[in-house]
């Protein structure tokens, strides 16, 4: 072989010797971005341990850690930034959560002023509880949900009563 085809050889074993290594690093620190819908949840594997978890703005998305795996959960339409840490205090994750609504089956009926009125169509209507619809109508969903949560809750404990009594 010439020295030429010597030469050629090793920068391109060389040239992929990085292009591994920077592969590698990549995988060791998730720094990107992720996209969810509100009232959605994704599941992020992380390289390594994670210790700590923060949340810039816990009122867009919050986080917690189960294993190695990190749960992001949409909160409320908008951006905020995840950071992950090892025990070691090292790096794990450092990404951009984008929040946004599902768009695919909703439908936003506007009267008057800023009266909004959103429908999930998928294949039949409903109302979801999205910030911003008028007043009146989210409170009302607000509080019905709240009460009926209420009964799931004391149905769940009434039922884990009934075995120890």
């Amino acid at each position: 072989m010439s020295s030429l085809a010597t030469t050629r050889t090793f920068f391109l074993g060389a040239a992929l010797g990085l292009v591994g290594i920077l592969a590698a690093a990549g995988t060791a620190i998730a720094d990107s971005s992720l996209a969810l819908d509100v009232d959605d949840a994704k599941l992020v594997k992380l390289a390594g341990e994670p210790s700590t978890v923060v949340v810039s703005n816990p009122m867009f998305a919050d986080a917690s850690i189960q294993g190695n795996k990190l749960i992001v959960i949409g909160k409320n339409t908008g951006r905020t930034k995840i950071i992950v840490l090892d025990f070691d205090g090292k790096q794990l994750a450092n990404m951009m959560v984008k929040v946004q609504r599902a768009e695919a089956q909703v439908v936003s009926v506007f009267r008057g002023g800023n009266a909004r009125r959103t429908m999930n169509c998928e294949p039949f209507c409903d109302q979801p509880m999205i910030v911003n619809d008028e007043h009146p109508r989210y409170r009302d969903h607000n509080e019905q949900i709240t009460m009926k949560t209420g009964h799931s809750a004391g149905a769940a404990a009434r039922g884990s009563n009934e075995g120890t009594q």
